[in-house]
């Protein structure tokens, strides 16, 4: 359907074309059949790329250096560990409370504990649970007493 406006169309006026002073031919050179605005110029060509063939060499080294470093701290670890065993005292006791086999290892000048298995923590959940199920245990059992008479 045409309502009679017909879309008028404007003329766009660009900028003037530049001339580049900075465009300069060099010596081997291609003429080309564009203007000067619209050339382009390579760039210069600087240092060259170095492209390392030898990526192998590089790999094994870094993974035989990452090898001597993981030796050194291993055998720096088992020294540290050996040093600690010579310096703590070991204890294997059993807790009154939950009747488990509880391994303490405590320093022998200071008497301190420094880690024990398990955990304070899980000894004394397990002595509330235990005691909780003993009494659990005393309120369903029903009192059944029998009297005999001879």
């Amino acid at each position: 359907m045409d309502f009679g406006n017909a879309p008028r169309l404007a003329a766009v006026i660009g900028a003037p074309p530049v001339t580049r002073s900075d465009v300069a031919a060099h010596a081997g050179s291609v003429a080309v059949d564009l203007p000067p605005e619209k050339t382009v110029q390579s760039a210069s060509a600087g240092a060259a790329i170095n492209v390392e063939v030898r990526a192998e060499t590089r790999d094994a080294q870094s993974r035989a250096d990452g090898e001597r470093r993981a030796r050194t701290n291993d055998r720096n670890n088992r020294e540290a560990a050996r040093i600690t065993d010579d310096t703590v005292e070991r204890k294997l006791v059993i807790d009154p409370q939950t009747r488990a086999i509880v391994l303490q290892k405590k320093d022998p000048h200071t008497g301190e504990t420094i880690s024990q298995l398990p955990d304070e923590t899980l000894l004394k959940l397990r002595a509330y649970a235990r005691e909780l199920g003993e009494r659990a245990r005393e309120t369903e059992e029903p009192n059944h007493q029998i009297e005999r008479t001879a």
